[in-house]
């Protein structure tokens, strides 16, 4: 991860959260879960949230699409790009996610970093930080808790996909 990401946040610097797991799983068999679109589209996103589309392609330039619906009906598009892959310690991406139809995404700079902590012990850490709001200015809060929750939830349901 890059550094300055993470002493961003570290700082407080607002729009950016971290959100770190360790796994008792090797950081190859971690890293694969989720450069693995298959694989990844089983944990990715919100807990309950359908998926209608995934398609994520963990090549530098590679495209991601991601649509899902939550528990309300609404759908929440995502399209980005595959910004660098370095196996197995990191991958960085750039998306942007809409969740009314007629709203203006907001974007957003997402590191996930995998650090090996053991043969068989693996660190996660993300770090997003928000780049563009959108026709959300006012709502930075609720997208920082968003993105806790969400990638909380997909670090967890990740575990259990693991087993």
């Amino acid at each position: 991860m890059n550094q300055n990401w993470k002493n961003e946040a570290a700082d407080g610097e607002r729009n950016a959260v971290v959100i770190s797991r360790e796994y008792d799983f090797p950081r190859e068999s971690v890293f694969a879960m989720f450069t693995d679109a298959k694989k990844a589209a089983k944990f990715w996103g919100p807990e309950g949230a359908v998926k209608l589309l995934f398609e994520f392609d963990a090549t530098p330039g590679g495209a991601i699409r991601i649509h899902d619906r939550d528990g309300e009906g609404g759908v929440h598009k995502t399209s980005g790009t595959v910004l660098e892959v370095v196996v197995p310690e990191r991958l960085v991406f750039r998306s942007a996610t809409a969740f009314r139809e007629g709203t203006a995404p907001f974007e957003a700079m997402q590191s996930v970093r995998f650090e090996e902590l053991g043969p068989q012990r693996t660190r996660v850490t993300v770090l997003v930080k928000v780049l563009e709001l959108g026709s959300f200015p006012e709502a930075v809060e609720d997208l920082e808790a968003g993105f806790r929750g969400g990638w909380g939830e997909t670090l967890d349901m990740l575990q259990r996909d693991l087993r």
